[in-house]
């Protein structure tokens, strides 16, 4: 399978929220962050980095922001 870029995962991320409308994550402020390890895309409304993945695992802590969206609509900041 061919490996995709960070930026397009997020986006396929926002557009899925939008599509089962997932209100929360497309209305108001959200960051995306991302985790290199477990490859999972994480959106937070709380203004906050995410807390480690796995509780039983806290020290992989590696959380990257990517981007944020103002009412889904994508800021570079």
């Amino acid at each position: 399978m061919k490996e995709q870029s960070l930026l397009y995962k997020v986006i396929y991320q926002i557009t899925d929220c939008e599509v089962h409308k997932l209100y929360k994550f497309t209305k108001g402020k959200t960051q995306w962050w991302y985790s290199p390890h477990y490859d999972t895309i994480m959106a937070m409304t709380t203004g906050e980095r995410p807390l480690p993945f796995m509780k039983k695992h806290p020290e992989i802590d590696d959380w990257i922001f990517v981007l944020e969206t103002v009412a889904g609509k994508i800021m570079i900041k």
